[in-house]
């Protein structure tokens, strides 16, 4: 309801001779739903704003699995390549998962930190978030072996002459296809028994472009579910050219 003219002559001329502090408690009684609400709002508008300022387009999703990281890798696997493909890098990244450390679980020094690799890679996977990965030979045989790598083959068969160069790089490793590993744990089977088939399904580039520097093999490989194949395959041309 309005008040009166004098009534509302009479707050304005209270609210005149209060002190600061008094001001503050007079405003935020009569007026506190409507000032967080506008809180909550203008702090919305915020942060829509800055991740549509900061946010980037991963092209590629790439992942070091027992390979260690230094800067000018992490350059040339990401800004080297947005930069390279005519990209913006303020607006495009290529996105790297870093120091994946895997291993067979009797052989790991570091059970929890293996394992907590291994759930990492398995989400991003599952998440279609993992396209490219760059690994030791440990790494391989164990990606290979859980079939998480693409057959690599028909990708560059299909490729034309701009992957030809890849051909000869080209590495086979098994795919096991089903086994009895979980009755062994149990006690319930004596040997380990699998049924398996091999694959080329890595590249092999130790001393090559981005890796010429590397002591030991280094392998890549696209992960069977990516749906970026067509963009990992012209990354790994890159990074072989590098």
């Amino acid at each position: 309801m309005r008040l009166p003219d004098h009534e509302r002559a009479a707050h304005r001329e209270a609210f005149r001779t209060m002190t600061l502090p008094e001001k503050a408690d007079y405003v935020f009684a009569y007026y506190k739903l409507p000032l967080v609400l506008a809180l909550i709002v203008v702090v919305a508008l915020g942060w829509t704003a800055w991740r549509r300022v900061t946010h980037k387009e991963p092209l590629l999703y790439v992942a070091l699995v027992n390979v260690a990281d230094s800067e000018v890798l992490d350059n040339g696997l990401g800004n080297d390549y947005v930069i390279a493909t005519g990209n913006d890098p303020r607006t495009a990244e290529v996105y790297c998962y870093h120091a994946l450390y895997l291993s067979d679980p009797e052989d790991s020094s570091d059970h929890q930190y293996s394992y907590a690799s291994r759930m990492k890679l398995m989400g991003a996977v599952a998440a279609e978030q993992l396209d490219v990965v760059v690994m030791n030979r440990d790494g391989y045989d164990l990606l290979s072996n859980s079939g998480y790598l693409m057959d690599l083959a028909p990708l560059l068969a299909k490729g034309g002459d701009g992957t030809a160069a890849l051909v000869p790089l080209l590495q086979t490793n098994v795919v096991v296809d089903s086994d009895n590993s979980i009755e062994v744990e149990l006690n319930e089977a004596d040997a380990y028994v699998a049924e398996t088939h091999e694959e080329q399904n890595a590249l092999e580039v130790s001393g090559r472009g981005l890796f010429s520097d590397f002591s030991e093999p280094v392998y890549l490989g696209i992960i069977g579910n990516s749906p970026r194949a067509d963009e990992a395959l012209a990354y790994l041309a890159y990074l072989v050219r590098g």
